[in-house]
């Protein structure tokens, strides 16, 4: 506590006395915060180290989860995404099948693809050991493998648990299923049909092995989940696939494995329309070798007939002067034969639901367009039979599409092929006036040239269908796929799920905010009075002195040499205390509480016994009727007192008693309890008492009942010069601090001050007092220092 003056001149409260005013200034509330976490250190670290230990366990523990990561790039002719050898399909004029890269993006997370890989790696399928703590799962490092023949596509999970029998035989069983058998055997199960395939790259076997099983679909949906398929930015045709997983390797080879899965498909979409066009070319080389050995036969039979050798030079003029116009009719024949024979192919019903093969002959863009258009959306409805049924509105919707641009491409070629029967009849015209110009000419020349215009024809066609089915064929086998790897799957060298870090630091806030919340809700709940914040915030009454808590049991702790930080506390109420007795009359001073159990008692035994040691001549009233406690804690008889004195049945010297303590100090008991202590105070007989005493006495201190409780506190108030209200900290309800509010404010009781008893100094109670803060070398100082370690100790060892 502080020992100078605390009361300024000019300042008088409501009861008539100086008012006190805080000499320091109002300490910050961080400063508070800090003061109440430094005096629970102990709390911090203790909560600190258990959070951390969690957090480590936790992490030891915990599954982590591994992120895979890969990189394609995918030909989009928008973004520039080319991909090696385009340029000689470019130059073939086959195979224009665009590609964009969000389209891709949608069959990459496309659910056949994913069956796919499910259904390659057997990812319905898990195998897990025991370890040390749990159950961990493996993968590439398994000694054996279940195949599953054939399996139930709405399975519920199930789990089996295998022993092996050394090693060539197994033990399986379930809940309500147990066998055994051989690796290699086909078991027939109520899921289905599998068998067990063992490992012999593996050596050992562990004594069990958990196989988790569930449905294809499932297991399809779980892949979905966990794959996560991304464009970077919208100005590169680059996709970025990324997988979460508990195995490093199992993600690598599952995400491999869909790359495969995707880029094989697109090979094959390619590889189709290049076998639609094989096949087509194989039809109408049959055709039109069959049609060529029947000219070719018709000649052989006409040079024999006619007993013709060479009939080259019996026919030069006329081929000299039909030359070109033979050359531009046979063109236009095989462009008409051509037009037929692929008018005839879209007509056919049978290939409705086929591709339509690549333009030989047709060169027209709409043509092409059309057909490039048609077989991509017959590639799509197929794509879309994979997982739904020709009724779905997808596909009808496609079908219809189909049907329509089927009509188109029907129309084109009829206008095309007009064009054409249109030319070959101009050709046909300047072929007969050539003829009418050689009708000199012997008929069997004329027949001759027929059949010779028929074989050339029929050849050009032939070499001309070799051609492009060797074409398509030198095409089908390079073709690529329409993504390149850059980035094959890689698995992060650390998990990214659980993050040390991330748990470390919510194990410290954690450690931190525990105690932290307990030390606010201790706070918040507490309705009682800890620091002196509270009691500032709750009465106007000053503070006059601050009593720090006693571990002794006795009721007194000064004495005449004693040194203890309590003994110098009540040293320094005896000093205040002349601050507010200034009167040389001032001598009464009245101590009372809120209730019982705050120390009036111990308070004033110990001043009066402090102001004995000083010289004066002391007396202490032990006016506490109800429960008295002085006469008691001293060893004094109480036989006798100031009941016996104000009904008349004794003297002033004969209630006074030496208090054995000093000879300065006399003691008046309350003597025996009487039924109406509060009429005994109102008696002329206790004025009478206070005037003698006053004349004998330099102190006189009166413990009195509470005044909480009971009148009594005020009936005397009326003798006193001087009012210390005790406040015990940790014990005196927030509440009660109102009693000494209205006394105070109301001037019920002569200069009311506080004096907190039972002070525990803390950084958080506010509270500094003489002994506490100042360091005098009184041993408490270090006790406080070593109060922490001696509590962190105690909780350990419990």
């Amino acid at each position: 506590m502080q020992h100078e003056n605390i009361y300024s001149k000019g300042q008088h409260s409501a009861n008539g006395h100086s008012r006190p005013q805080e000499s320091n200034e109002r300490v910050l509330d961080l400063r508070s915060i800090l003061d109440k976490v430094l005096s629970n250190w102990y709390w911090f670290v203790l909560c600190g180290i258990l959070t951390i230990a969690l957090a480590w366990v936790y992490l030891r523990y915990a599954t982590p989860n591994y992120l895979i990561n890969a990189k394609i790039l995918v030909q989009d002719q928008q973004k520039g995404g080319n991909i090696p050898g385009e340029e000689l399909f470019q130059q073939l004029e086959l195979f224009s099948n665009k590609s964009n890269v969000d389209n891709e993006v949608e069959i990459l997370k496309s659910r056949s693809l994913a069956e796919k890989v499910v259904n390659s790696l057997e990812l319905n399928v898990r195998y897990f050991t025991e370890g040390r703590v749990k159950k961990t799962e493996v993968f590439n490092k398994r000694p054996f493998s279940m195949h599953w023949l054939s399996l139930k596509d709405t399975l519920t999970a199930v789990s089996y648990t295998l022993r092996p029998q050394g090693r060539d035989s197994f033990a399986l069983h379930r809940e309500d299923l147990s066998l055994r058998g051989a690796w290699g055997d086909t078991i027939r199960l109520p899921e289905g049909v599998m068998t067990l395939t063992r490992h012999h790259t593996v050596d050992s076997l562990e004594a069990e092995y958990d196989v988790n099983v569930v449905s294809i679909d499932n297991a399809v949906a779980d892949l979905m989940t966990q794959l996560n398929v991304s464009i970077p930015n919208k100005q590169v045709s680059t996709i970025d696939l990324a997988l979460t997983t508990t195995i490093p390797g199992k993600g690598e080879e599952i995400l491999n494995t869909l790359i495969d899965a995707y880029r094989h498909a697109s090979v094959e979409d390619k590889n189709r329309i290049a076998d639609s066009t094989i096949d087509f070319i194989d039809k109408r080389l049959r055709i039109v070798s069959t049609e060529l050995l029947g000219v070719e036969r018709n000649i052989q039979q006409f040079k024999q007939d006619n007993q013709l050798a060479d009939l080259t030079e019996q026919s030069k003029l006329l081929v000299s002067g039909t030359g070109d116009n033979l050359k531009q009719l046979t063109d236009a024949q095989v462009k008409l034969n051509v037009i037929s024979s692929m008018e005839e192919y879209i007509r056919d019903e049978k290939n409705n639901k086929r591709v339509v093969p690549s333009s030989m002959i047709v060169q027209d863009p709409t043509f092409v367009g059309l057909v490039e258009k048609y077989n991509t959306l017959q590639l799509e409805r197929e794509r879309q039979l994979l997982a739904s049924t020709p009724s779905n509105p997808v596909v009808v919707n496609l079908d219809r599409q189909l049907s329509g641009i089927r009509g188109d491409l029907a129309s084109n070629i009829q206008s095309f092929r007009k064009g054409v029967e249109l030319s070959i009849e101009e050709l046909q015209r300047n072929s007969n006036s050539l003829s009418q110009r050689i009708r000199k000419v012997p008929a069997a020349e004329r027949v001759f040239l027929d059949f010779s215009r028929q074989q050339a024809i029929k050849q050009d066609l032939y070499v001309f269908l070799l051609k492009k089915r060797e074409e398509s064929a030198i095409s089908k086998t390079s073709n690529l796929a329409i993504a390149r790897i850059i980035d094959p799957a890689k698995s992060d060298a650390l998990p990214f799920k659980p993050k040390r870090i991330m748990v470390y630091l919510l194990a410290l806030i954690a450690g931190a905010g525990i105690p932290a919340l307990w030390i606010y809700l201790r706070g918040l709940l507490n309705t009682r009075i800890q620091s002196r914040e509270d009691i500032k915030a709750l009465t106007p009454v000053p503070v006059l002195a601050e009593i720090g808590h006693c571990t002794d049991k006795q009721s007194l702790v000064v004495s005449k040499d004693g040194g203890t930080h309590v003994a110098e506390q009540f040293r320094a109420l005896r000093t205040n205390l002349q601050f507010i007795l200034s009167g040389k009359q001032d001598k009464v001073v009245l101590l009372t509480s809120s209730m019982s159990g705050e120390g009036k008692s111990f308070v004033a035994v110990n001043l009066a016994a402090v102001l004995a040691y000083s010289g004066k001549k002391v007396v202490l009233l032990e006016m506490d009727l109800r429960k008295p406690k002085i006469s008691e804690g001293l060893g004094l008889s109480n036989h006798t007192g100031f009941s016996s004195y104000s009904i008349g049945r004794a003297s002033i010297n004969e209630i006074l008693q030496p208090s054995g303590i000093h000879e300065n100090l006399k003691v008046i008991s309350s003597g025996p309890i009487p039924p109406n202590p509060a009429e005994l105070m109102l008696l002329e007989s206790t004025e009478h008492l206070f005037t003698e005493l006053r004349r004998y006495f330099d102190y006189i201190i009166i413990d009195t009942a509470p005044v909480g409780l009971v009148t009594d506190a005020q009936l005397l108030g009326r003798f006193a010069d001087a009012t210390l209200y005790l406040v015990r900290q940790g014990y005196t309800f927030r509440q009660q601090l109102e009693v000494s509010k209205d006394l105070y404010l109301y001037g019920k009781m002569p200069k009311i001050n506080l004096i907190i008893n039972d002070v525990k100094a803390s950084r958080s109670s506010g509270y500094g007092g003489y002994g506490y803060g100042y360091g005098y070398g009184y041993g408490h100082e270090n006790t406080q220092k070593k109060k922490g370690i001696k509590k962190l100790k105690s909780l350990i060892n419990n």
